[in-house]
């Protein structure tokens, strides 16, 4: 089954623990410290930590075959905003994502690229969080943090709006920011 003629079309499920067993192969790469981290955070007690402990969202994404071809994650922070001396207030973060290495840059078609699917869900889900947010100190913003030489990552956050704060830097990743038009979208939940 495909979605308006997309043969690429990836399908989101949360994650659970009993999709762990799926990951014993799941891997984003060695080439770079970034796919590493990415692998060791899903495939190791991170994601289970962050979920208990944070109230973190997980998807994982396969495609029409059931094939596992990535992972997305939404969760709740608490910076000061705007960095690096505002107050604190609380913001949705992209703790990590990820592409397993046989489906790096794939599929060749721009508007169908796994990466842009994966981040385009988590927009949408961090848009929907928002939405019913009760707290008056949840600003309408997604957050990253990417590290400085990739590229790739980099180049698909501006794509979707993400601006670089290239002030606030944690070790060699630094900050990339989102702004969430919730007035648009509270107005249109209104008509």
């Amino acid at each position: 089954m495909t979605v308006e003629g997309n043969p690429y079309q990836l399908y989101a499920d949360e994650f659970t623990d009993d999709d762990f067993p799926e990951l014993i192969h799941f891997n984003c790469g060695d080439d770079f410290s970034w796919g590493r981290a990415a692998t060791e955070w899903i495939t190791g007690s991170d994601v289970r930590d962050s979920m208990a402990r944070r109230g973190t969202r997980v998807w994982l994404y396969r495609n029409d075959a059931g094939v596992l071809v990535g992972f997305g994650a939404l969760g709740m922070t608490r910076r000061r905003w705007p960095p690096p001396g505002g107050g604190f207030s609380n913001l949705v973060i992209i703790p990590m994502l990820g592409i397993d290495r046989h489906f790096h840059r794939q599929p060749p078609a721009p508007h169908t690229k796994y990466s842009h699917q994966i981040l385009g869900h988590l927009v949408y889900e961090a848009y929907r969080w928002l939405l019913t947010e009760k707290s008056k100190s949840t600003l309408p913003l997604l957050i990253l943090y990417v590290h400085r030489d990739n590229e790739f990552a980099i180049k698909l956050y501006e794509r979707f709006g993400f601006v670089q704060e290239r002030e606030v830097m944690r070790g060699d990743h630094f900050l990339m920011s989102l702004h969430i038009g919730l007035e648009d979208a509270q107005s249109d939940v209104d008509a």
